[in-house]
């Protein structure tokens, strides 16, 4: 209970993964990356976070969900993410330091859910958590406060940072133009 997870259970076997905080990042990344079909997005998060694969494919997609975001419960698939852990890590690098104490990037090893942790504590106050307030109210429909209205015009590229298209998108525009 206590002690921080170093494998997962796919059905009914334990499975020893890998646990540092960039590890699961990149998963991320490599996740959010358009131009990855899901068959070799499947594959990616298999061979980075499983040190041996297990049979059973759903189990241990499942396995890596619970093990990535644990204790919360399933999020719609549709809803867009409000956090792109690539683009948003310079913004919330420095809160998840100062919850820490130390430079996170600089340690050897920090296990996810220990940073999973830190990121949990980021101040309200923080400029991260300023700009996923203000995208959580655009993404809702909800009315910006005068400051937050502010904010958004002065750092727009962090509140809606340009969109990511993939080879094939970036070709029909060259089409296009």
């Amino acid at each position: 209970m206590f002690s921080l997870p170093t494998t997962v259970t796919v059905s009914g076997t334990e499975y020893p993964v890998r646990t540092d905080f960039r590890v699961i990042l990149e998963i991320f990344v490599m996740l959010s990356d358009p131009a990855l079909s899901d068959t070799d997005k499947t594959e990616a998060l298999l061979r980075m976070f499983y040190e041996e694969r297990p049979a059973d494919i759903p189990a241990a997609l499942q396995a890596f969900r619970d093990f990535a975001d644990p204790g919360s419960p399933s999020r719609k698939a549709s809803a867009p993410a409000l956090v792109n852990w690539s683009r948003d890590f310079p913004l919330l690098v420095g809160p998840v330091n100062h919850v820490l104490g130390a430079e996170c990037r600089s340690m050897p090893y920090l296990h996810w859910h220990t940073f999973l942790a830190a990121y949990m504590e980021i101040s309200p106050d923080s400029v991260f958590s300023q700009t996923l307030r203000i995208r959580e109210k655009l993404r809702s429909g909800k009315k910006l406060e005068k400051w937050e209205k502010e904010f958004f015009r002065r750092n727009p590229d962090l509140v809606n940072p340009p969109v990511e298209l993939t080879d094939a998108e970036k070709e029909i525009l060259k089409e296009w133009a």
